[in-house]
């Protein structure tokens, strides 16, 4: 089937690590049973919508392919995909499974098994379960090998990390000053086949901040530490992806911020936001100066429950939504 240059705009969904465990997670003694039930999706629910991805025609994108870089400036690229095929980026975030929601219904961490296979392992009443189907890395692994023309470059996801905790599972910070060195190890072998299977990495900031509550200092501070704890694990991106969607581009008088030059000088390119109407475009200043933004619609509890209408063309909320394991709000 012969590729065609794709006029319309990418898409873009995000969601964070999945519900592996319902129970766990929507039970009256977790304390963040309510979080989960508004910003997480289950595994269920994520199956179904790779069902419906695929029945309308969306194939997976890697979102380092829809820029370039042109005399200088970040502009937007043209991406071919099969005749009758739509262009979609996935991404996810907060994938480094802090300590604070371990043994609360998601997974523990990313691994590979004995055969080099990508896995989770997940310490469940004291015993170690390992899963092939419990996270979205393995189930969209599963998912193109059935359908591999739902991945025809062999793009998979955008993983959105932070470092304050690591990454993937893996205490890889600079805090941990029992075993730093062999979780870095350990982290580095699985990133390498997360990258050989398709899958990039993008920085979701150091500390998953609210960017207007830091001050200038504090934020370079914040870029640093992502720069030398983060970047020498998953390697460069030029991908930046705001925590909770909170972004600064421009000061008081319309010229970059003193924030998003930092970001740029670390060497970011496009910058993701969260809406829910299609946004892939430039946000111009009154110098003339050009900042590839894309916003990303969220796909979680919330939006599914409320059947937000944004999110029809791609499934439908209602045949998604999990009644029968979500508390009722």
């Amino acid at each position: 089937m012969p590729d065609f240059e794709y006029t319309k705009t990418v898409e873009h969904l995000f969601t964070h690590c999945l519900i592996a465990y319902p129970s766990v997670a929507f039970s009256s003694d977790n304390p963040m049973k309510d979080d989960y039930n508004k910003d997480c999706i289950t595994t269920n629910e994520f199956k179904k919508i790779l069902n419906s991805l695929y029945k309308n025609n969306y194939c997976i994108v890697d979102i380092n392919s829809v820029y370039k870089e042109k005399d200088g400036t970040i502009v937007k690229n043209s991406v071919k995909v099969p005749v009758g095929k739509k262009a979609l980026v996935l991404s996810f975030d907060d994938v480094n499974y802090d300590h604070k929601k371990m043994g609360f219904g998601m997974v523990d961490k990313i691994i590979l098994d004995e055969n080099g296979n990508l896995a989770t392992c997940t310490t469940i009443n004291g015993k170690q379960e390992i899963s092939y189907d419990n996270e979205f890395v393995t189930i969209l692994e599963n998912f193109v090998k059935l359908h591999p023309d739902f991945s025809p470059f062999g793009a998979k996801g955008t993983i959105n990390v932070t470092g304050y905790d690591g990454v993937l599972g893996y205490r890889t910070q600079s805090k941990n000053k029992k075993n730093r060195e062999q979780e870095i190890e350990k982290a580095k072998v699985v990133i390498k086949k997360l990258k050989n299977s398709g899958w990039n990495f993008a920085s979701h900031s150091y500390g998953h901040y609210h960017m207007k509550k830091l001050n200038d200092i504090e934020f370079l501070e914040e870029v640093n530490l992502w720069k030398t704890e983060v970047e020498p694990l998953v390697g460069k991106t030029g991908i930046y992806v705001y925590p909770y969607g909170e972004w600064e581009v421009f000061d008081n008088l319309g010229n970059i911020s003193k924030k998003h030059q930092y970001l740029i000088d670390a060497g970011f390119k496009v910058f993701c936001g969260v809406g829910m109407k299609t946004f892939y475009d430039y946000l111009p200043n009154k110098n003339k100066n050009k900042v590839l933004f894309m916003d990303r619609k969220v796909v979680d509890g919330n939006t599914l429950r409320k059947k937000d209408t944004n999110l029809y063309p791609f499934f439908d909320p209602s045949n998604v939504y999990d009644y029968a394991v979500r508390p009722s709000v």
